[in-house]
């Protein structure tokens, strides 16, 4: 009797262990795998954005669970900072590149390796869940300089540490009015700034009014407080004529060659906001550019990809296109600018590993098209670049990524762009000049912000 039991429960067990062809999860060690929720933070990029990606990574990590949650701008400092006050921070959070040496002390760097719960369907006929704790390597400092384009190597390493990682990399580039450029008469986009120079006066791109009203303006150049972006059109220029403004301090003024491209700079920007020049076409009075621009009174805008997300969402009633910011005439090749944010873990994070598996396997070529694809972002990868190069909605911005940059590497950016707009107000007041002492006092000012705060 017991024998014919002992048979009953084996064919039982058998039988159990061979029917149906179910995924079943097999959890060797289960405190090892302890669900895990990392809270994520952002600004511009909304729930609905981060879905697809986020569901990416989950699907092969389904003990992580991925809270994202964004921000307004104006408010997300200000709740980045309370958050380490109240020992509440997030696990990850994004955070323009700019600000990594801002934030450095705050942020830990990339572990080597990281020990992460993995879950992958194992098995031909009979398929099976497996999870395993898994020691995972990290990306290396080389691995960053061949995957990435090289902005991202200059910015996210610190002290020969990596301490983020892009989706993408944006880079300004030319919006322009095919409209507004045909009435004019100009069959072709500027490509450089000469170009510019020449439509404004040849062709009367930008229509003036009495008392220096502009009906019509042909570029949004000149002003500070109604051009987005003001501060890295400045910058574009500075890198596109070679000032020399990189490095750990700030000095474009150390010697003749450089000093002079600086003046030029900015003598060439304020032209478009004085009404005695023959470029004049921009003025306080005027509205936000971007506004301008989408009421089809403005022929060029300098902007980035979510301002062709925003142009797309509001079907404006004229054809616009998109094309390489201008170039400097002579020059050899073109330095494009750079405007990106970088995802981070914060020190005080109690999911590092974790965080910092999500970060780098959603940056990844294998994920992040979950992200680039459906939000129209221009890649930071290299592997990337020739792929987006045939999607005409982000083919500009791609073709710039490779030689985009950046120049400061302060402590705190806005500052140095609050000095940089006094400095524009004021030589458009007269109250200051192009010349040596006019751009020292600037100078010195952007400088206090390259010294660390106590």
């Amino acid at each position: 009797m017991k024998k014919n039991k002992l048979i009953i429960l084996l064919a039982l067990g058998v039988f159990l262990m061979t029917s149906g062809f179910g995924c079943k999860q097999n959890i060797v060690n289960k405190e090892s795998f302890k669900p895990i929720t990392l809270e994520y933070w952002g600004v511009w990029d909304t729930p609905e954005q981060m879905s697809a990606i986020i569901k990416a990574y989950q699907a092969t990590h389904p003990t992580i669970k991925v809270n994202y949650r964004n921000f307004r701008y104006e408010e997300y400092e200000q709740k980045l900072l309370e958050s380490a006050w109240e020992d509440r921070v997030p696990d990850i959070f994004m955070i323009p590149a700019t600000w990594l040496k801002k934030y450095q002390d705050r942020l830990s760097a990339m572990p080597k390796t990281v020990k992460i719960p993995v879950t992958e369907i194992k098995g031909t006929i009979k398929k099976e869940e497996v999870t395993t704790l898994t020691t995972v390597n990290s990306l290396t400092r080389q691995d960053i300089k061949d995957q990435y384009v090289p902005v991202v190597y200059d910015d996210v390493i610190l002290d020969e540490k990596i301490y983020g990682l892009p989706y993408s990399v944006d880079t300004l580039i030319t919006f322009y009015n095919s409209d507004l450029l045909t009435k004019s008469g100009i069959a072709e986009p500027m490509v450089d700034f000469h170009d510019l120079v020449e439509q404004i006066q040849k062709y009367k791109l930008s229509k003036i009014g009495q008392a220096n009203t502009v009906l019509q303006s042909g570029v949004a150049l000149g002003g500070y407080n109604n051009i987005p972006r003001f501060f890295d059109i400045l910058s574009s220029l500075m890198l596109q004529n070679e000032v020399e403004v990189q490095g750990n301090y700030f000095g474009p003024l150390q010697n003749r060659e450089s000093a002079t491209k600086l003046a030029e700079v900015f003598t060439f920007y304020s032209d478009f906001a004085d009404p005695t020049k023959a470029v004049y076409s921009w003025n306080d009075d005027l509205d936000n550019a971007f506004e301008l621009f989408t009421q089809g009174k403005l022929a060029y805008f300098f902007g980035y990809s979510y301002h062709a997300d925003e142009l797309r969402k509001r079907g404006v009633q004229f054809d616009w296109e998109m094309t390489n910011f201008p170039k400097t005439r002579g020059a050899e090749g073109s330095v494009y600018y750079s405007n990106y944010w970088v995802n981070v873990v914060p020190a005080k994070s109690k999911n590092k590993d974790a965080a910092w598996n999500f970060i780098q396997s959603t940056a990844s070529k294998n994920l992040v098209l979950n992200y680039l694809n459906p939000n129209k972002k221009p890649t930071a990868l290299r592997s990337l670049i020739n792929e987006q190069l045939q999607n005409e909605e982000v083919k500009v911005f791609a073709s710039q990524v490779l030689t985009a940059d950046n120049w400061y590497n302060g402590y705190d950016v806005d500052l140095a762009e609050t000095y940089t707009a006094d400095f524009v107000k004021a030589i458009l007041a007269g109250e200051l000049k192009i010349d040596n002492d006019g751009l020292d006092f600037w100078v010195k000012r952007v400088n206090q912000t390259y010294k660390k705060a106590d």
